[in-house]
């Protein structure tokens, strides 16, 4: 008798369980999303011009990741952002000292330090577009992904 009895209390508990469980969920704390304003802001776009001083590949603590241009203008030294994928792939761009450049972007400030984002660089061959005009790194082959995308009716 025992056994049959301590063998139905089994499955009863853990029913009882399984219903309490939403009832108890309602008190359980929640998982709140905090939105930060986005650092690239459209608006706010200047255009720089100046020569390269020098060009930083490698990783420096408190700095942005990807390569960096060292630009002397008008105003002073400017530490350029242009992201990993301009040095690199099929249509990889070098820089040398001394050349003329024109930055477009937006000038912000990131770990106390001011960074400018660039999303477009022109140069004496061309235009090279790093950015998004929302402030996203252009990686290759991203256009022909989203070609095949929209004109497939969505990626399936």
């Amino acid at each position: 008798m025992m056994k049959m009895l301590a063998g139905a209390c089994l499955p009863t508990l853990l029913a009882m369980s399984l219903v309490a469980a939403p009832l108890h969920a309602d008190g359980a704390a929640t998982f709140k999303r905090t939105v930060s304003a986005p650092i690239y802001d459209s608006t706010k776009e200047i255009t720089l011009e100046g020569t390269v001083q020098s060009l930083a590949t490698t990783p420096t603590p408190g700095r942005l990741s990807g390569a960096h241009l060292m630009l002397s203008t008008s105003q002073g030294t400017v530490d350029a952002s242009i992201g990993i994928y301009v040095l690199s792939g099929p249509h990889a761009t070098s820089f040398a000292s001394g050349q003329s450049v024109k930055l477009v972007g937006v000038m912000t400030t990131i770990n106390d330090k001011s960074v400018f984002l660039t999303r477009q660089i022109q140069t004496e061959d061309g235009t090279i577009a790093v950015r998004t005009e929302h402030g996203f790194l252009i990686t290759p082959g991203v256009k022909g992904r989203l070609a095949r995308i929209s004109s497939t009716g969505g990626a399936r």
